[in-house]
């Protein structure tokens, strides 16, 4: 399952922006992406410190409706889809 959830440009700077990751199964295998490297790892602290950043990031997103209205609206008015 994948769920969307957009975090509003009001919540500012937040450790989504450092890049793209990837927390894969329950042993917690992380896939992290950036500017400089890809890299696969599940070492303990850089698996605590994703999941820290994905906590925050859920904690501060829209829930699934609110962000689909958003991405809905901002589609329309963009590209008046």
């Amino acid at each position: 399952m994948i769920t969307v959830q957009v975090v509003p440009a009001e919540v500012g700077a937040h450790g989504g922006l450092l890049g793209a990751f990837i927390i894969a199964g329950p042993a917690g295998t992380v896939y992290l992406e950036t500017a400089v490297e890809a890299q696969v790892t599940g070492e303990a602290p850089v698996r605590d410190r994703v999941a820290l950043i994905f906590d925050r990031l859920t904690r501060d997103a829209l829930p699934r409706g609110a962000s689909r209205d958003l991405i809905l609206k901002v589609a329309h008015e963009q590209w008046n889809i």
